[in-house]
């Protein structure tokens, strides 16, 4: 009788702690999710209150000394633009997709550049002082890297490699 006793306390402390685990888990990670989820709402909310966006078609982030969640939409008119929100300056940045180069164009000019690299992520954002894109890359031989790109003219800005 009082080994069951034991045994059973034994299970209850195991089950208690992997449940306390459980939810500490998902708190930490919910936590982190949800502060990335609500930039990106806040930047579509106010892409379409402030500017002539007014359907949000995709959505970016990028944190390289400045966090920036970026959003694409199409206007009333039906061109395609973006709207880079700053978060720690409460400050946006509209930017007609037809005066920089756009997603394929960018990714297109890193192929060219690096071939020895296969790109697998591609964020708006904002860096030094304007928009850029980033085009995060796996070499062949495992490494990691990212390279930025100047939104307004294309030129490659930074190049990280091996990471």
């Amino acid at each position: 009788m009082y080994l069951g006793n034991r045994i059973w306390k034994y299970v209850f402390a195991v089950v208690a702690a992997i449940v306390v685990l459980i939810i500490g888990f998902y708190t930490v990670f919910g936590l982190a999710a949800h502060g990335q989820a609500a930039g990106k709402i806040q930047a579509a909310n106010r892409a379409v209150r402030y500017t002539a966006i007014k359907k949000v078609t995709a959505y970016y982030h990028l944190n390289r000394g400045v966090n920036s969640y970026a959003v694409k939409g199409q206007t009333s008119k039906g061109k395609t633009a973006y709207y880079i929100y700053l978060t720690k300056q409460n400050k946006g940045h509209y930017l007609l997709a037809k005066k920089g180069y756009s997603a394929n164009q960018v990714t297109k000019r890193f192929s060219m550049l690096h071939s020895d690299t296969k790109a697998n992520g591609l964020n708006l954002g904002w860096y030094n002082n304007e928009a850029v894109w980033e085009i995060a890359y796996r070499k062949y031989n495992g490494k990691y890297g990212y390279a930025i790109y100047s939104f307004r003219t294309g030129k490659e800005l930074s190049f990280i490699d091996n990471v």
